[in-house]
């Protein structure tokens, strides 16, 4: 029987609310229904922007337009705090855009240096591993795939060096030197791990707790849930 009301179904649960859809909490936690993202100041708790969306959403997509609506209600805006969820390039790069530093923890779906196997120096740009051995080599590099097209670079460690570590077999495995692949990111996401690592951000990260107990109060008291 063709029926649009089933026909636009795909992705979706109900027929009687088509705007809905399955989100997830986590990797093995789903909802059904919708999102609702909130902007407030840390000290006050007042919300100065609220945007909702489907269950689907990918949490910071309207990070832009709420910042610009918290601005114009008169308000500076000198941090920025989210979990990391929010721990992505365009996100950071609106947040550097109106001269706010953000406290977002690095996420590791779009970091993934194991940190305690390689090192980074950002005025040699060169990394190095734990076995002393250190990047000689730099290429770009393009790559598509189902997602689309990613981009990065890769480092070669010197070849004389990884002949003779004790760990070749285990790390360069059928090549003759190891070879670190990298996203374009990566290095400048590394540098903020590393700050991240401070005092200073584990105290400052602390005001983000300050959006939880606004959330209850929402659902419990205004409907949110």
């Amino acid at each position: 029987m063709y029926d649009p009301k089933f026909i636009n179904q795909k992705g979706t649960r109900s027929i009687i609310d088509e705007d809905t859809r399955v989100g997830r909490k986590s990797k093995t936690q789903s909802f059904y229904g919708y999102k609702t993202e909130i902007m407030m100041d840390t000290d006050e708790r007042i919300i100065t922007s609220v945007r909702t969306a489907d269950g689907s959403y990918m949490d910071g997509g309207y990070t832009k337009d709420m910042l610009e609506q918290t601005l114009k209600s008169g308000m500076k805006i000198e941090e920025v705090y989210g979990d990391k969820a929010y721990f992505r390039k365009p996100i950071l790069d609106e947040i550097e855009a109106i001269e706010a530093k953000p406290y977002i923890p690095v996420s590791s779906t779009v970091y993934r240096i194991d940190e305690e196997e390689f090192t980074y120096n950002k005025d040699s740009d060169e990394w190095q591993c734990t076995e002393g051995n250190i990047t000689v080599r730099k290429k770009n590099f393009i790559s598509k795939n189902k997602d689309g097209e990613g981009s990065g670079y890769k480092y070669y460690f010197d070849l004389e060096q990884c002949k003779v570590c004790p760990l070749h077999d285990l790390c360069a495995k059928k090549s003759a030197r190891r070879i670190l692949t990298v996203g374009k990111n990566t290095t400048e996401f590394y540098e903020i791990s590393q700050y991240q690592k401070a005092e200073e951000f584990i105290e400052k990260y602390k005001k983000r707790a300050s959006i939880e107990g606004k959330n209850a109060e929402l659902k419990r008291f205004h409907g949110l849930s």
